[in-house]
C-alpha cells in the first residue's frame, strides 16, 4: 500500500498525476472545484463539463427517470464514482444500477453497474470510444451508451459472450436490452436545441 498522499494546495492541479490505489482514492477528500478519476492507479483531472453536455445529461436522466417511475427495477445516478478494480475508478456521466446491486453500494459504487452512458466531449472521445470501451467490457458492464453531442447520435453497446456488440436501433430510437421497453426519445433531445 502506498503511503497516504497530501494534494498540492498550491496550483488547481490537486491530486492530479499523483499514483494511488483505488481504497486510498476513494478515501480522499471530496474537492467540489475537480473532476478526477484514477486511471491505471494515476489521478487524472478532467475539465469540467459545457453547458450543452450537460443539457443532454440531465435530458438522459430525466428520461431514465420517467422510465424507472414506470419500472421501478434499479436506481440511476449521475457523475458519481465507480470503483472497477484495485486502481481503477471512474465517474461516468450516467450509471443505472438494479435494487439488488445498488443496496451493496454505499457510499461509492462497488459493483458493476448494469448500464453505463457517456457524453463525448472533445478531450474525451478517444477516452470514451476505445480506453473506457475496454475497461467497460473487461469490467462486465452489460450496456453500455455512447452519445455524440454534436449530431446527437448513440451507440448503444451490449455485452454478449464477453464482448461488446452494437444494438439495432428501434423504431422510436436506441432501445436498451437491460432496461427492456425502454427507448430513448431522440426527438426530444433534439428540441432541447432547436432553434426558433
Amino acid at each position: 500500500m502506498h503511503k497516504p498522499l497530501v494534494a498540492n494546495t498550491n496550483t488547481n492541479a490537486g491530486y492530479h498525476g499523483l499514483r494511488m490505489s483505488a481504497d486510498e482514492y476513494l478515501a480522499l477528500p471530496e474537492d467540489p472545484c475537480a473532476r478526477y478519476e484514477l486511471i491505471d492507479g494515476v489521478i487524472c483531472m478532467s475539465p469540467s463539463p459545457i453547458f450543452r453536455h450537460q443539457v443532454l445529461l440531465t435530458e438522459l436522466s430525466r428520461q431514465l427517470g420517467d422510465y424507472l417511475l414506470a419500472n421501478p427495477n434499479g436506481l440511476v445516478a449521475v457523475e458519481v464514482d465507480v470503483r472497477l478494480g484495485d486502481d481503477l475508478v471512474y465517474r461516468p456521466d450516467l450509471v443505472f444500477l438494479s435494487h439488488e446491486k445498488a443496496a451493496r453500494c454505499n457510499p461509492y459504487i462497488t459493483e458493476v453497474p448494469d448500464l453505463i452512458m457517456e457524453i463525448l466531449s472533445p478531450s474525451s472521445h478517444r477516452m470514451d470510444q476505445e480506453t473506457k470501451r475496454g475497461d467497460y467490457e473487461k469490467a462486465g458492464v452489460r450496456e453500455y451508451w455512447i452519445v455524440n453531442p454534436d449530431d446527437l447520435t448513440i451507440s448503444v453497446l451490449v455485452l454478449r459472450d464477453g464482448q461488446y456488440r452494437a444494438n439495432k436501433t428501434g423504431d422510436a430510437g436506441p432501445c436498451s436490452v437491460v432496461l427492456p421497453g425502454f427507448a430513448l426519445d431522440i426527438e426530444r433531445l433534439k428540441s432541447l436545441f432547436a432553434r426558433d
